[in-house]
């Protein structure tokens, strides 16, 4: 080899870290994307644990292609590679919080949607009667897309499975005839009040039957969450979320049977009063009592049984209010 091709390689060996760097900093900010796209903290957490990517990078690179320079080339490639990482992992952020904002308005309006249809139910209702259906929608599609599309699918679904939770309890109810309990037409040809006692013995099974129910709503909840296209990390992370969340959900909904327990029980109580049919009579539609103190006593059950229907819709309403709030606890993290 001549003297000029001797100092051609040099000068090719000197500029080969050149040559390597641009494309070993595509490959860094790929990975960059990637963490961002799994990412569930903020972007401070993120730029952490890229620098500590960077400098791990550019010292293998440096051993590679630098070592007889002085560490001021450590320096420049180090910098490279965190700028590109930092750059990929911010678009990747701001893609995935755009996304997370499109979940949550869409989770948002179901809840929504569904807590829309209770209020039209509860205004509607007539007071002697526990609840109404409240149909759930047909199945959507998330309206965004990757992780927090299926952040979002799972949202949906659940409410939608807790409604039709509800709706399967309502149409037990239904088919036991009990928007017919307190019909006093039915009431006044039941004789010895038996058909009123078979409607509310039959009831009770159901309510404690959903009673008894109530934790395979959330178990089907952690099986949906299992069976998610999302990575274990993300997976674990949303099942200690929905398992914190369910310690309340749940103290809520067993509050909830109490007080349907306690309307039952008084509606039992308003029919123990007309069970003495002597002492009150039909006037067209009309239920009139035919002395004061069984009108006073079939008043003061109807009202304790109204006073429980109230507290059951603010109990509703108060935790639709909570889960929205959170909802927005959860959307404003996303997009620090």
């Amino acid at each position: 080899m001549n003297e000029q091709d001797q100092t051609n390689t040099s000068r090719l060996n000197k500029l080969l870290w050149l040559i390597f760097l641009p494309p070993t900093c595509a490959a860094a900010a790929y990975i960059a994307y990637q963490l961002g796209n799994k990412n569930m903290g903020s972007m401070a957490y993120l730029a952490g644990q890229l620098f500590i990517y960077a400098a791990v990078g550019a010292a293998a690179f440096y051993g590679l292609f630098l070592r007889k320079r002085g560490g001021a080339y450590y320096i420049i490639v180090c910098l490279a590679l965190y700028v590109a990482m930092f750059a990929a992992g911010q678009i990747s952020m701001d893609k995935q919080k755009l996304q997370a904002g499109v979940a949550m308005q869409s989770a948002k309006e179901e809840m929504q949607r569904l807590a829309t249809a209770i209020q039209k139910n509860n205004d509607s209702k007539d007071g002697n009667v526990l609840s109404q259906i409240v149909e759930t929608g047909p199945a959507t599609m998330p309206k965004a897309s990757g992780r927090f599309g299926e952040m979002e699918r799972f949202m949906k679904d659940f409410m939608n499975s807790a409604a039709a939770f509800k709706n399967d309890y309502l149409r037990e109810l239904n088919a036991a005839d009990w928007d017919r309990i307190m019909d006093y037409k039915r009431i006044q040809h039941d004789k010895d009040m038996l058909e009123s006692k078979i409607i509310m013995d039959k009831a009770k099974a159901i309510i404690s039957k959903f009673e008894a129910s109530t934790d395979s709503l959330y178990d089907t909840g952690r099986a949906k969450i299992h069976s998610l296209s999302l990575d274990e990390d993300t997976k674990q992370s949303m099942l200690d979320g929905f398992n914190r969340g369910a310690q309340n959900s749940k103290a809520q909904i067993m509050q909830n049977w109490q007080l349907e327990k306690k309307a039952v029980q008084e509606i039992e109580n308003m029919l123990m009063v007309l069970s003495d049919k002597k002492k009150w009579t039909m006037q067209g539609e009309q239920l009139t009592f035919r002395d004061q103190a069984t009108l006073t006593k079939f008043n003061q059950h109807q009202q304790k049984l109204q006073d429980i229907l109230k507290e059951q819709e603010e109990t509703q309403q108060r935790h639709l209010k909570k889960s929205s709030t959170e909802m927005d606890k959860l959307n404003n993290n996303f997009q620090k």
